[in-house]
């Protein structure tokens, strides 16, 4: 299938139709897959720096409960909106077209650049896996060495995902679903096992204390990182139009549930473990401190390897998710005609948005080169946009809630209006922390981050201009029905203005 045409009325434009391949358990490796990437092994010495081994699986723990919220609100707002842009969609039918743009607008910054990001990442573990295969120096940029090898595979690595992306999305589900399980499979292996070599004593302390500052500063440091480290469940919306037509909404919806929860069940276990096999302040300052508290307890490399293994995998299914979710991004705005409609195009053969995808690994390309230094500011960036997200999202349910309650809810999420009120809040939160975190970790500096997201700005206000005819060449009703397609007629739930 790859055009699906709405007669609804006169005037209808046919809505370019992606293909139907994504069955449960596929939601479920690429939420869960996107989540887990690759902070578990390089940021764990930080975690436990800041709070100690309870203190971050406390931070840990909250954070799962309010990301869980959160994604509650996103089941509901995706199973009764099953088109892929996810918040781009819901924002439209909820805020109108400016809102929505401003979210889709960060959210394409987000996932392109975290393409770029993860491909400079998994690099690096490589390297530290199979030995030095990084080649001749290239060039450096702002201090930050470039090399042969890194470079070809980062690159490598990003045109074998776009030629997956670009041949369907099956291919590309089953790529993740392999991937995924290789990760759980080898945690199957070493948590146990560090849970039962492990000594009690190794745990103690229980709570890192900075200076004379409470217990419980260290704790929010851990949280504050916690949102960003859950991030990638989102992906699950962007891909709902492209369901398998026996998968249940409901099903597909609760997924999101299901891998937010399987992650902090992951990274808590993961926290527990690594601390007990090693005395974990041993880990602090390493560079690859998991690994190394396992390689320590065992004495042997080889079981530092299966756990970068891990890690190089969790790279890859989060290296993957944000490929699909960036290139869907931009497929949405493009089939709604507020960017040039070339991105819209449906390949005749497999269903995929390819141009979307070129696009995509293009610009991914592009970031890759520009060396880690450079890439790192921006994606520090992406929790924000992120959470930008978040607020609209929990508050669009708390307004159907109230504006339209007679539209079906496949999945409905539980705890009434206040469930959406707290994700709001706390969502408000990460934003604001996104925001001047940067600055107070560098006091008197102008952040980068800041700088990026001024820079995104004002391009983002550049391509709104530019792209004013091709908004204008289609009514918001026809608007409407190129991002709903078959479901354009149903239950609006507002009137959006251009």
């Amino acid at each position: 299938m790859t055009q699906n045409s709405s007669e609804s009325g006169k005037g209808s434009r046919p809505q370019a139709a992606l293909g139907r391949e994504i069955k449960a358990g596929s939601f479920f490796t690429i939420g869960f897959g996107c989540i887990i990437g690759i902070g578990w092994i390089i940021i764990l010495g930080e975690w436990l720096k800041a709070a100690g081994p309870l203190g971050s699986i406390i931070a840990f723990g909250a954070g799962a409960v309010v990301m869980m919220i959160i994604g509650l609100c996103y089941a509901e707002l995706a199973t009764m909106m099953p088109v892929t842009g996810g918040e781009v969609a819901y924002a439209y039918e909820i805020y109108g077209l400016k809102i929505s743009y401003v979210i889709g607008w960060f959210l394409s910054l987000a996932y392109v650049t975290s393409v770029a990001f993860e491909a400079i990442s998994g690099a690096w573990i490589l390297n530290n896996l199979i030995g030095n295969f990084r080649g001749p120096l290239l060039y450096a940029i702002r201090g930050d060495a470039v090399y042969l090898g890194s470079l070809a595979f980062s690159l490598g690595g990003t045109l074998f995902l776009g030629f997956l992306n670009y041949r369907g999305l099956k291919e590309a589900a089953i790529f993740q679903n392999v991937t995924t399980y290789g990760i759980i499979l080898i945690a199957l292996f070493f948590i146990p096992a560090g849970l039962i070599i492990g000594k009690v004593g190794n745990l103690d302390p229980l709570f890192s204390q900075a200076g004379t500052g409470p217990i419980i500063l260290g704790i929010l440091t851990v949280f504050i990182v916690v949102p960003f480290m859950y991030s990638g469940f989102q992906v699950i919306p962007q891909v709902m139009e492209e369901k398998a037509q026996k998968t249940s909404l409901a099903l597909a919806g609760k997924t999101i549930f299901y891998s937010i929860g399987s992650a902090g069940i992951f990274y808590v276990l993961v926290i527990l473990s690594a601390s007990i096999v090693s005395p974990w302040k041993d880990m602090v300052g390493k560079d690859l401190p998991t690994a190394a508290a396992f390689e320590a307890a065992f004495n042997s490399n080889l079981v530092a390897r299966i756990i970068l293994l891990a890690g190089f995998l969790g790279i890859v299914t989060t290296w993957n998710s944000v490929f699909i979710a960036g290139s869907r991004v931009i497929f949405a705005f493009s089939r709604a005609h507020i960017i040039p409609s070339v991105f819209a195009k449906v390949h005749p053969r497999f269903g995929t948005p390819y141009v979307s995808v070129l696009f995509t690994g293009t610009v991914a390309g592009i970031g890759i080169m520009l060396g880690r230094s450079a890439i790192l500011p921006i994606v520090n960036v992406a929790g924000g946009g992120y959470a930008l997200a978040f607020i609209f999202t929990c508050l669009g349910v708390a307004k159907l809630r109230r504006t339209k309650p007679e539209l079906a809810r496949p999945y409905r999420a539980p705890g009434g209006i206040a469930l959406p009120i707290v994700g709001f809040f706390f969502s408000i939160l990460m934003v604001f922390l996104t925001i001047y975190q940067p600055y107070a970790s560098s006091p008197g500096r102008f952040p980068m981050e800041w700088a990026f997201i001024i820079i995104w700005t004002l391009l983002g206000i550049v391509f709104w201009v530019l792209a004013r005819k091709i908004r204008f060449q289609v009514s918001e009703k026809d608007r409407r029905e190129l991002i709903f397609g078959h479901m354009a007629g149903a239950g609006e739930a507002s009137e959006p203005k251009a």
